[in-house]
């Protein structure tokens, strides 16, 4: 089993597209958006098309105009070192619009998401003064020393019936999960709409 290599990613962006399927006209989803010629790549862009529609998700909650999405598979690192570089592909893509200041930095987020909570990454944040709050289950806010906008998403921890799609993306998918999971791919309906 070790000697294959699973594509996390492409179920990252499937699993996305089914947490925010209740506001798929409002949302344009670009999966692997080039920042510059390869390898800066942002795993997901997600661009809302109405700025007046509130993402009831809450994951979506912070969603502004502009949302760079960060995917760790399992196993990958979380460290200061990836969240910094999430910020900076944030940045890049703030300063490629097509004319100066065209993406608005305060219509810009970030988020991380990983299956597991990164401690060392929560224990530098402690350490250097950055405020984290956690108003959901499995999601934490990042505040303090960030250009824009930022959250934490710990799959894991998300609530189970609301968040399934992205609680499978484990190498250690728990059977009440999978359970779950059946149960609401037989709620989707032709037209790619969830019944909970």
């Amino acid at each position: 089993m070790k000697d294959r290599k699973i594509q996390w990613h492409p179920g990252f962006v499937s699993a996305m597209n089914l947490e925010l399927i209740k506001y798929k006209e409002h949302l344009e989803f670009e999966k692997e958006y080039n920042l510059n010629t390869k390898p800066l790549q942002i795993d997901l862009l997600v661009i809302k098309k109405d700025a007046g529609v509130e993402i009831g998700n809450e994951i979506g909650k912070l969603f502004r105009g502009h949302n760079i999405m960060e995917y760790k598979s399992p196993g990958d690192h979380l460290d200061i070192d990836v969240f910094y570089k999430a910020g900076a592909y944030a940045g890049l893509y703030k300063s490629y619009g097509s004319k100066v200041d065209e993406r608005k930095a305060e219509d810009i987020t970030v988020s991380l998401v990983r299956e597991g909570k990164p401690e060392g990454l929560f224990a530098y944040f402690q350490e250097h003064g950055y405020r984290v709050s956690n108003d959901y289950r499995g999601i934490y806010y990042v505040e303090g020393n960030v250009l824009f906008p930022t959250q934490i998403i710990v799959t894991k921890e998300l609530e189970e019936k609301e968040h399934v799609w992205l609680r499978v993306l484990s190498e250690n998918v728990e059977e009440k999960d999978a359970r779950m999971l059946l149960e609401q791919m037989k709620g989707i309906k032709e037209k790619g709409e969830l019944v909970y």
